[in-house]
């Protein structure tokens, strides 16, 4: 009898030996691989908040400007999506709000854990959140690399970084004032870097970009190896002139279109001549286009005078084509920047004479100086 028992008891400890080993770092909401920081990485299905981890390594995710151990929201395992309910994260999430996500990897974590200062941040994004508003973004493999360049932000709001054009891949994330923040590149191909200011205003629940025509010139930067900080090269945003200056020169570089999907059971997509599929403010809209029942905002570059605009929205697999179009009118809508549009998309059949995508135009542009103001 006991050389029975002993061998069960043989049996379960190699079970639970099985068990630990099997247990990789993304599957311990306790501890993030069991060493008791109480990561999680386990997707969140009710969450609102999706980062998509484009690189070779694990990311500990965190909340803030500043990284620390109490504001660890959790983490995604290399070339993994992993979705994150922050609804207990932030105390507004019924009326939604934005926060700053940091990201570095969990080998920096676990080396500097007892000063997070010293870690190298890899990944930096500005993401909103909300009762039923979902956000999506990406940690690109281009800006975790071993070179570098430093950045500030001379103006008042927070900027996107973007690669050789005001829609190109966003490179990180600026707070306002920010001073000689690093960011990271995989090699020290010179590129052309554009800032866009973007904040949310509470008060209405919008995000808006901002260009300056006259500072928003590209600015040219040089990685350098992170190996030689001496090397590394200093940027400023927008480019050193006083912000004050450019301030009341602020205008919209696009229209803002909110459009809701009414159709019962199918999702739309939101596309410029039925070809060229458009991307939502949330990182959603190309791929997903619109859900059934959801509203999706997106950004459209036109002119401050207005452009005619050939807007469609497609449903069955682009099988229907519905113009997008003033009430009882035939031709493509004008659209201006600076200004918010609502499209409508309803109707129900197999021909697209069956539906409608009616759009309707704010009485005025946002006033930007007062959203300034209230940052």
């Amino acid at each position: 009898m006991k050389t029975r028992n002993t061998f069960f008891l043989l049996l379960l400890a190699a079970a639970l030996v099985l068990m630990a080993c099997s247990n990789p770092a993304g599957d311990d909401d306790t501890g993030g691989g069991g060493n008791g920081d109480g990561i999680i990485w386990q997707n969140e299905s009710n969450g609102t908040l999706t980062i998509i981890n484009n690189t070779s390594k694990d990311m500990v995710i965190f909340q803030g400007q500043t990284p620390s151990t109490s504001n660890i929201i959790g983490g995604v395992q290399a070339l993994s999506t992993k979705t994150f309910d922050i609804s207990d994260d932030v105390d507004d999430f019924g009326i939604g709000g934005y926060l700053i996500l940091r990201g570095m990897t969990k080998d920096e974590y676990d080396a500097n854990k007892n000063n997070l200062s010293l870690a190298k941040i890899d990944y930096s994004a500005m993401a909103t959140y909300g009762q039923g508003k979902k956000f999506r973004t990406e940690i690109s493999p281009n800006w975790t690399g071993d070179f570098g360049y430093k950045v500030n932000n001379t103006g008042l709001i927070g900027m996107e970084l973007r690669k050789n054009s005001p829609d190109g891949e966003k490179i990180g994330y600026l707070p306002r004032l920010a001073a000689n923040y690093l960011l990271y590149a995989d090699s020290q191909t010179q590129m052309v870097v554009f800032p866009v200011f973007v904040y949310y205003n509470k008060s209405n629940g919008q995000v808006t970009t901002l260009q300056a025509t006259s500072v928003f010139a590209g600015v040219t930067v040089d990685p350098r190896s992170i190996g030689n900080p001496s090397s590394i090269q200093t940027y400023y945003f927008p480019s050193q002139d006083p912000w004050n200056n450019i301030k009341n020169s602020l205008t919209s570089p696009v229209a803002y279109m909110t459009i809701t999907n009414n159709v019962t059971n199918q999702g739309a997509r939101f596309t410029i001549a039925a070809s060229r599929n458009l991307v939502a403010q949330n990182g959603y809209g190309a791929a997903d286009g619109v859900a059934s029942g959801e509203t999706l905002t997106f950004e459209l570059e036109s002119t401050a005078g207005g452009t005619a605009q050939n807007l469609v929205c497609t449903l069955y697999q682009g099988a229907i084509q519905v113009p997008v179009r003033f009430e009882s009118e035939s031709t493509s809508p004008v659209i201006k920047n600076g200004y918010d549009y609502t499209i409508t998309l309803s109707g129900s059949g197999e021909d697209a004479s069956g539906y409608t995508a009616v759009i309707t135009e704010s009485a005025t542009a946002r006033d930007l100086s007062n959203e300034i103001e209230s940052l």
